[in-house]
């Protein structure tokens, strides 16, 4: 039995908790919610580039730096000079079985969103009793950032959010047990995070500033020669690949990205803000509006959800930033909830500050979203403790406001979904992906790519078997060098050459493509349209084109 001591919510010692029926269907169904919301949302958006990086290791090339050879084989150790390659690794055999496309890219990271849940409600029942573990669950699988965040891994995030819960999870019962094993398992956990992307160093940071302001007493007397040992170890074994990648490359991943400014403060601040109303990617992911006429929902699903928009006022916001507020006030009143609450805060606080002051990052809802699920275990916590000092009133009370909490947050997802039915995703997202993926069709072709947000997708639909080229690169600035110019030269006259880019309006970076039609003009060549593609909604989002001698 564990000492009230440790416990983050006070309260009477008690055994490890058991699951009752009730508590367990509203596990399952939450889990299966988030799933099935997900699954609602999953056939509007197209593969986005960096989404697709995943597939990166597994169809290759991988550059040299990022593999490891061993016994003749090329082990794949990161995907980028700060993203392991630990998603790969789990996506190696889901791709072997079945092939690459939205549902198998897709329902993958739903299952571990869902997992996720599932560790968030056991986390929550061990500290804070079941109470709080059903509206933490209640509220993480309803959370509209949370929700496209997982399942369009762009960010990624999926991993982080489940090595951050499994971690927390691994540790508190070693704090209840003693147990080394568990005390390693949590640091391996942790080593993963960081693994699969150096920037969880934001979220262990954060863990490590709570854990020693709110019980530096226990964190004191837990820090003994063995136990600093076995936390190590534990976390290079899970750090490894990133540990060798970086001892062989001047330690690259710090030297390029640990850099810290104060410049833009106040909008990764905004991000934060609209990360938790669940309006950060409004614009960004969903057309909020569309020049073409809104195209009208062919499906009951669709219908219903553009119905319910419009009923509801279509909002853009929940109302989880006046829950959070509450939750801090109240949380930090009452004694029973005082350290979970401080522990949240503080967490999210440092955690935060490490991302707001890194150059170049923490910018994004990608970035902000890191901080899941600690807003909702402290929403979680603080209102479950208020309900129990309300003796009379307070179940209910709690059960109402848990309630709304959800409704708005699905409301807020069914604006997404009802606008991506109307106005479509944007181009970094466009489904004018799928079209194009499936006009290419002859091996022999060499497919240049004038325009970001085409190379990973394609080569994951493709499964690395149609020969792709970042055709922009030699042109990205003004004066090619001779390698450039001789590359340009290559692609002008090649006989196999097709060139893809966004139709103009559309283009991601529009200067090199104008830049290198310039260039190909000088030589004598024109260029010559074979195809457009267009979206779901009939806009030309992708021209086809060859050049020609003039």
């Amino acid at each position: 039995m564990r000492s009230a001591s440790l416990r983050l919510v006070r309260g009477k010692p008690r055994a490890c908790p058991t699951v009752d029926v009730m508590s367990r269907k509203t596990l399952f169904l939450s889990c299966l919610g988030f799933v099935l919301v997900g699954c609602s949302l999953l056939p509007y958006n197209g593969i986005e580039d960096d989404e697709a990086l995943v597939a990166g290791p597994i169809f290759g090339p991988v550059a040299r730096e990022f593999r490891l050879r061993v016994f003749h084989r090329d082990i794949p150790l990161m995907a980028m000079d700060y993203v392991g390659a630990l998603k790969s690794w789990l996506y190696l055999p889901i791709f072997r079985l079945f092939a690459p496309s939205p549902l198998s890219l897709r329902l993958p990271v739903l299952a571990i969103g869902a997992i996720t849940i599932w560790l968030f409600y056991l986390l929550l029942d061990r500290i804070a009793g079941n109470r709080a573990a059903l509206a933490g669950c209640l509220l993480l699988s309803t959370d509209t950032s949370f929700l496209l965040t997982t399942e369009f891994d762009w960010g990624p995030v999926a991993i982080q959010h489940l090595m951050l819960v499994a971690a927390c999870l691994l540790l508190v019962e070693f704090v209840r047990t003693d147990s080394r094993k568990l005390l390693a398992a949590g640091f391996f956990t942790l080593g993963l995070g960081l693994w699969d992307k150096a920037i969880f160093a934001w979220v262990l940071g954060g863990l490590v500033i709570a854990a020693v302001v709110v019980f530096p007493k226990q964190a004191l007397a837990r820090l003994t020669a063995r136990n600093l040992g076995v936390a190590i170890a534990g976390l290079l074994l899970g750090v490894w690949p990133l540990v060798v990648f970086n001892a062989r490359h001047d330690w690259r991943t710090v030297r390029n990205n640990a850099s810290f400014s104060a410049e833009n403060l106040d909008a990764k601040a905004t991000v934060l803000l609209s990360t938790v109303t669940g309006s950060g990617l409004f614009g960004y992911m969903v057309n909020v509006s569309s020049a073409e006429p809104a195209r009208e929902p062919p499906s009951w699903l669709e219908r219903a959800s553009t119905r319910i928009a419009d009923f509801s006022g279509r909002p853009h916001r929940n109302v989880m930033m006046p829950a959070l507020l509450i939750a801090f006030v109240a949380g930090l009143w009452i004694r029973a909830s005082r350290r979970a609450t401080l522990f949240a805060l503080i967490f999210l606080a440092g955690a935060w500050t490490q991302m707001a002051l890194t150059k170049n990052a923490g910018g994004g809802v990608h970035h902000a979203v890191l901080l899941w699920p600690f807003p909702q275990l402290a929403v979680a916590i603080a209102f479950a403790a208020l309900s129990e000092r309300w003796m009379r009133w307070g179940l209910l009370t709690f059960a109402i406001t848990i309630a709304i909490v959800c409704a708005a947050n699905l409301l807020v997802t069914n604006e997404y979904l009802a606008q991506f039915i109307r106005n479509g995703p944007t181009v970094t997202w466009t489904d004018a992906i799928y079209p194009l993926s499936d006009s290419i069709q002859d091996p022999s072709s060499e497919v240049f790519l004038m325009d970001w947000g085409m190379f990973q997708p394609l080569r994951m639909l493709h499964q690395g078997r149609i020969k792709i080229f970042a055709g922009f690169d030699p042109v990205m600035t003004d004066a090619p060098d001779e390698a450039q110019r001789r590359t340009i030269d290559n692609m002008l006259t090649s006989a196999q050459a097709v060139f893809i880019a966004h139709t103009p309006g559309n283009e991601v970076f529009p200067v090199p493509n104008r830049r290198f039609e310039n260039l190909a003009a000088t030589r004598g060549f024109s260029k010559e349209i074979l195809r457009t593609v267009p979206d779901r909604h009939g806009r030309k989002i992708f021209e086809v084109y060859r050049f020609v001698r003039q």
